[in-house]
């Protein structure tokens, strides 16, 4: 201490007590307070009206979350391989590897629609038939766009 008093004579002045503690007569009404605290909550937590975008509100993310996974899967697999398809579609019939490449080439919307108006009489298609090869060809933007020309 007295090693202190030659160093920092100010420092020695101050008194060496707990500078932190609680108010006086803290804890004798602790538990009415805490209590009070507690109603105050519940009150507010009743008050809180029941709206449905609560419960909408996780459903809507998660349709959102999942609609923007389909698109970034989808519309990429859709935009590259749509020729893939095509093609493993027409290897059914009886044609050569050439002919595919040069039916591909030169096939787009507006000559297959000429086809089907032009077309052998002797085949005829169905609705459905004719249906399921748009549907499966063709992307509802595309049928859209072209249905509005």
């Amino acid at each position: 201490m007295e090693e202190l008093k030659k160093i920092a004579p100010e420092l020695s002045k101050i008194k060496k007590e707990n500078a932190f503690g609680t108010p006086p007569h803290y804890f004798d009404d602790f538990s009415a307070r805490l209590q009070m605290k507690i109603e105050a909550e519940k009150q507010v937590a009743e008050k809180k009206e029941f709206k449905i975008i609560n419960i909408l509100k996780p459903t809507l993310g998660l349709a959102a979350s999942f609609a923007i996974i389909f698109m970034l899967v989808y519309i990429p697999v859709k935009t590259f391989m749509p020729q893939q398809a095509v093609v493993g579609n027409l290897a059914s019939n009886e044609y050569s590897d050439n002919e595919f490449e040069t039916i591909l080439e030169e096939l787009d919307e507006i000559s297959f629609f000429a086809l089907l108006e032009n077309g052998n009489e002797e085949e005829s298609f169905s609705d459905e038939e004719l249906i399921a090869y748009v549907s499966s060809n063709f992307s509802s933007y595309e049928i859209f766009e072209y249905t509005e020309k």
